[in-house]
């Protein structure tokens, strides 16, 4: 094969993988909702640890609870993108969106957030990754470049699973996340004092908690935030029912 016939081949490849790589996030977010709940179900890739304020019922789940219906739903698109949100022992200072509309929060992050505020900003962000079908299109992005460059894992399950626990997303996807998080806030009438509060006090850790690891600069979120101001707030929950939630684990 002659030089030019070489680099027409290798441009066309590249046009290919272009095109493909650009296709797939439409695609994928094209994907009906119950077909995605039920790819969640199969793949079962929730995180290890018992749910915190389960099965007994208690106060601090009742004002868990109190704070996720406050943001969510807001809408009749929501209601045909339900979500669970579940809170797990551990350290980490996280709170991730998996596949299915499964929404995981780490203690630590409750530890770390000083308000009410602070965890319906922090909840709004990653509910905006739900509803923008995020989770699902990062999948399908990421499975093609695995598949692509081989893999050494022969289970092809375990590294669905992998992928779905270790979900990063573009830089364009967090700030969707993000605006959209701040326009549920104001909806809602939670102040967005709080989001811009933990995104900046988080950021200037010794050590960046892992919730940091690809999102926007605090000072991206601060400027984000003060766009929204000036709108009639409502306190979330009382400083005792606070106090009570992040005691859910303890």
């Amino acid at each position: 094969m002659s030089r030019a016939k070489g680099l027409v081949w290798v441009a066309a490849i590249g046009a290919v993988a272009a095109a493909t790589a650009a296709g797939l996030p439409w695609l994928a977010g094209h994907v009906p909702w119950p077909v995605e709940r039920a790819l969640a179900g199969v793949l079962g890739a929730a995180p290890a640890g018992e749910p915190c304020g389960r099965p007994q019922p208690s106060e601090a789940r009742a004002n868990f609870d109190k704070l996720v219906a406050r943001i969510y739903p807001l809408d009749e698109r929501d209601r045909q993108v339900p979500i669970t949100v579940t809170v797990l022992p551990g350290s980490a200072v996280n709170a991730f969106a998996s596949l299915g509309g499964h929404i995981y929060v780490y203690d630590g992050l409750l530890q770390q957030a000083r308000s009410s505020e602070e965890l319906a900003g922090v909840l709004a962000h990653e509910i905006e990754h739900v509803r923008n079908r995020h989770i699902i299109q990062a999948m399908a992005v990421n499975l093609a470049t695995l598949g692509a460059a081989g893999s050494a894992d022969p289970s092809a399950a375990s590294r669905v699973a992998y992928l779905l626990l270790t979900m990063k997303f573009s830089r364009t996807q967090e700030e969707e996340a993000d605006l959209g998080g701040l326009e549920r806030l104001k909806r809602a009438q939670v102040d967005a004092a709080g989001f811009a509060a933990f995104f900046e006090r988080a950021g200037k850790s010794a050590e960046p908690p892992a919730i940091l690891s690809s999102h926007p600069t605090s000072e991206y979120r601060a400027q984000a935030a003060a766009r929204y101001r000036g709108y009639p707030i409502r306190p979330v929950l009382d400083a005792d029912q606070w106090k009570m939630l992040a005691s859910m684990c303890r």
